[in-house]
């Protein structure tokens, strides 16, 4: 009976050991290391909004961004000149120096953005962008669409208006030859939007004056020269009249005068008569020769049958007066500065 109780003793023995003994594991620690699930974090400091540059400006892109797994060269800088609807890249993979100088593009626009992204060494990425838009300004497109009128005494210049948000004000420069050279010349006169008209008055008879027209912003931005206009000025003036009756008892009066005016522009010619020295005036109406189209010129002449319009009249203190209206104008302007003394 001891005998098989030592045995048993043994079997379990036996197998309780291979049971503790028989099963095998081991571990090890490597060394320590990254696991980065964070983005970088990215804040665009200036331009942040508000400010209005030129172009061609240089400016600095300011900006800090943070993160512990970055590489050498981590930045990409972008713009955008749709308010973030689309962006163009200034510079990639650049170092995280905070500051970087751009060049504006020669590219106008009132909704410009920066924005500057950051990727790290496990491309997590992280991105900030101005905070308000800010505004690349340029010169103003040229005024088009030059218009001369020429009118007594004055060159009238009109123009197209120059749509833009910031036009301010258009200069317009005159020469008395052509190919006006804007560096040479100062701006004879400053018209302010949204006016694009602009009245000479400082003018001479039979000169040729030539114009173009600038359109300026709120800057100070000034557009290229518009096209070149000209025109020759005339003044409207009636001279030298004088009137003879002729003495072959016919009462025929001959009145000559002369006048200036638009060279390329016909006149209306009307005489008139005072016998009381200009106080009461009266038509001269049987008179012969054409009374409408006139161009001007001098020693003109109206053959006047004042027998017919006064019979049975004397007077010593006769005035003649010759009236002229712009066919072109007619209703509107009338000029009356020729007189004649006589009888």
């Amino acid at each position: 009976m001891k005998k098989y109780s030592v045995l048993f003793v043994v079997l379990a023995f036996f197998a309780l050991s291979t049971n503790l003994f028989g099963q095998v594991s081991a571990e090890d620690v490597s060394l320590a290391g990254i696991l980065d699930s964070q983005n970088p974090e990215v804040t665009v400091n200036s331009p942040n909004g508000g400010d209005v540059y030129q172009i061609g400006d240089s400016v600095d892109i300011n900006w800090t961004a943070v993160d512990p797994s970055f590489g050498t060269i981590p930045v990409s800088l972008y713009y955008s000149t749709d308010n973030g609807l689309n962006f163009y890249l200034i510079e990639d993979s650049i170092a995280n120096t905070g500051t970087y100088r751009w060049e504006i593009p020669n590219e106008t626009s009132f909704e410009m953005l920066v924005k500057v992204t950051a990727v790290d060494s496990f491309g997590l990425a992280g991105s900030d962008t101005s905070d308000v838009v800010f505004k690349i300004d340029g010169p103003p497109a040229a005024p088009e669409n030059l218009v001369v009128t020429l009118s007594d005494h004055t060159i009238i210049i009109e123009w197209g208006l120059v749509e833009e948000d910031d036009m301010e004000t258009y200069f317009v420069y005159r020469s008395m030859s052509p190919d006006i050279e804007l560096d040479l010349s100062d701006p004879i006169d400053t018209v302010y939007s949204p006016t694009t008209v602009f009245t000479d008055t400082d003018v001479e008879h039979g000169f040729t004056y030539y114009y173009v027209v600038t359109a300026v912003d709120s800057m100070g931005n000034e557009s290229v020269a518009s096209g070149e206009v000209s025109g020759t000025v005339y003044i409207l003036q009636i001279v030298a009249v004088s009137f003879n009756q002729r003495t072959d008892g016919s009462k025929i009066v001959d009145i000559t005068y002369s006048f200036t005016g638009n060279p390329v522009g016909t006149y209306t010619i009307t005489p008139h008569v005072s016998l009381n020295g200009g106080i009461d005036w009266q038509d001269c109406n049987n008179i012969s020769g054409n009374q409408g189209g006139i161009v001007p010129g001098i020693d003109k002449t109206i053959t006047w049958d004042f027998g017919t319009d006064l019979s049975n009249v004397y007077s010593s203190n006769v005035k003649i007066k010759i009236h002229a209206l712009d066919e072109s104008k007619a209703g509107k302007k009338t000029v009356n500065k020729g007189q004649a003394l006589g009888m």
